[in-house]
């Protein structure tokens, strides 16, 4: 048992250093965007997921630019602190050498901040 536990350890160790090692994860993205580092990452990850999906015999993708295409709206804040709104941004990837727009939706929360990507874009 311990050595099965260690043996997945091990393979889920290697594809994460795979995953950092193939696809441009770093962080902050170019361009503008609220989201920090981590909430860029998170959807970064996303995205290539996504794109891995659909698109399965591309392996190059990639952050090209990232816009804010609406300023945080909506915004509620109590004891100061953030805990109510939403902004948009435009991440634009490189997909097998073809750029596409992605809108990525940024929810404000008590507990930090969400995103919500819609996936009918990758179908264009």
């Amino acid at each position: 048992m311990k050595f099965k536990l260690l043996l997945l350890l091990i393979c889920i160790f290697v594809s994460v250093i795979q995953t950092f090692a193939y696809y441009d994860l770093t962080t902050p993205v170019d361009g503008k965007s609220i989201a920090d580092d981590n909430l860029q990452f998170k959807v970064m990850k996303s995205l290539y997921k996504i794109y891995a999906e659909e698109y399965p015999a591309c392996s190059d993708y990639s952050i090209k630019n990232t816009q804010i295409i609406h300023y945080p709206y909506d915004v509620k804040k109590r004891k100061n602190k953030y805990i109510a709104g939403y902004w948009k941004e435009m991440w634009t990837l490189n997909v097998c050498g073809t750029p596409m727009q992605i809108p990525v939706t940024f929810y404000i929360n008590p507990w930090g901040a969400s995103y919500y990507i819609d996936k009918s874009f990758f179908k264009q």
